[in-house]
């Protein structure tokens, strides 16, 4: 009776992915946003709350940030009143998250050049926004009161938020890029109430000997978290991939560097496969299938890099594999801006996305069948402006995610169709309740237990 329900899962599961090879993503832009003043790659940012609803926080060059939300179904955009950003000064990124996952905690980011009008130098800020008094819910509006502004001397460029192991356990730190080719690190002094930035050497080594400005960063634990992949690329064309234990004491394990002839725009790390939250209902049956299935050892990560101006390179193993693979046509579309990695076509892989200047966002899919593996362009979106940021995230609420694309003009809300949605809901909650009765114990195994 199993292997039939197994057999007829799997059949279902190879009839789902082969329609979804075949077929073209059809996606519906449902609404456009539009800013008064363009932004630039590091001026958008998703945040959730603790009931998993996405806002998206996008800053203009002009100092206004906005809050895109959905509420009631009903999209709105409204500008954010962050303190400390004087009138003439310029954000340059902006990176938020919630550290809490029942309640909002919200922290976010922004740097800002500032420029005087009398001696005509330039200043630059980290304005660090949060409220301390973790007792309270947090709204953003109470959150973008309450700044801690650090001078800078040097000008900021990515920001970037990742976990560290501190001496009180798992500690969120901000990474921040500059013009003196270091990546400078802050951690919080819940003491103080304050921030304050620490030796890389300790707790990051793999970012103490930088020789290029880092225009982007990415950072990938292991699902065990005593490993790490961290990768950086520059404003030289250097990219950084690199191996690190953090069992105890950082170390780092392997490392290379790949030298390219024009500034790299960004770097991502992921898995093939794309891992979900495991509903509650079902954390009980997810238990019993650890149990019962030998766990699978953990695949080596893949690093895509953004090259502006040459082709986008995909490194499987960066550590033994010598060579990446180059996306097609990647290069063909002007510079390239962005990249992220989502399963976007929702068939449980992971898929490329790249945004360009030439207004086109290319997604590539990785055909396995073949050897060795290739990436093919599985889909294209056409905007009307040049492309500067994506996500991909649930900011309508309504449990699927949505592809989120900033261009110089204003922000667009890609949807998936609601039908095809439907049927990959209904496929999966199938899969789910045949998975269900197979690891549910039935009452002759319980005796002989």
């Amino acid at each position: 009776m199993r292997e039939d329900q197994t057999s007829r899962r799997q059949m279902m599961a190879k009839d789902f992915v082969v329609g979804k090879h075949k077929k073209r993503l059809n996606f519906v832009d449902a609404h456009f946003f539009s800013l008064p003043t363009q932004g630039n790659v590091y001026t958008l940012t998703p945040l959730t709350d603790a009931k998993g609803f996405t806002k998206i926080l996008v800053a203009s060059l002009q100092r206004k940030v906005y809050c895109l939300e959905y509420s009631n179904g009903r999209p709105c955009i409204r500008e954010v009143p962050f303190t400390y950003i004087p009138g003439g000064a310029e954000i340059i990124s902006i990176d938020a998250v919630n550290r809490s996952v029942i309640q909002e905690d919200f922290i976010i980011g922004i740097t800002i050049i500032k420029k005087d009008d009398a001696t005509g130098q330039q200043s630059h800020f980290f304005n660090v926004y949060s409220d301390w008094d973790l007792n309270s819910d947090s709204a953003l509006e109470v959150v973008s009161q309450n700044c801690l502004p650090l001078e800078l001397d040097f000008v900021p460029y990515h920001l970037y938020h990742i976990k560290t192991k501190g001496k009180n356990g798992w500690e969120t730190v901000w990474l921040l890029s500059g013009s003196d080719c270091c990546i400078h690190i802050y951690h919080s002094d819940d003491e103080s109430h304050s921030y304050q930035e620490v030796d890389c050497s300790e707790s990051f080594p793999e970012f103490t000997n930088m020789t290029d400005i880092t225009l982007w960063m990415d950072i990938s634990y292991s699902s065990d978290n005593k490993q790490r992949v961290s990768a950086t690329c520059g404003e030289g064309g250097i990219v950084h991939m690199f191996c690190v234990n953090v069992e105890s004491k950082p170390l780092v394990t392997a490392s290379r560097t790949v030298l390219w002839d024009y500034p790299s725009a960004s770097v991502k790390i992921f898995d093939l496969k794309t891992v979900l939250p495991i509903p509650r209902y079902l954390q009980g049956v997810h238990r019993l299938q650890e149990k019962a299935l030998r766990r699978e050892p953990e695949a080596p990560a893949y690093i895509v890099v953004g090259n502006t101006l040459e082709s986008c390179i995909v490194y499987r193993d960066f550590v033994s594999c010598q060579s990446g693979y180059r996306l097609p046509e990647s290069n063909a579309n002007d510079v390239v801006t962005c990249c992220i990695v989502c399963d976007i076509d929702q068939d449980g892989k992971n898929e490329i996305l790249v945004g360009t200047y030439g207004q086109t966002v290319i997604v590539y899919k990785l055909r396995e069948e073949e050897e060795p593996s290739t990436w093919d362009i599985h889909h294209r979106i056409t905007v009307p402006c040049p492309v500067l940021s994506l996500a991909y995230c649930d900011v309508m609420g309504d449990g699927s995610f949505q592809l989120i694309v900033m261009t110089t003009t204003g922000i667009h809300i890609f949807q998936h169709n609601p039908w095809e949605v439907a049927s990959v809901i209904l496929s999966r909650l199938e899969a789910l309740t045949e998975t269900e009765a197979d690891f549910i114990p039935t009452g002759a195994e319980v005796k002989a237990s």
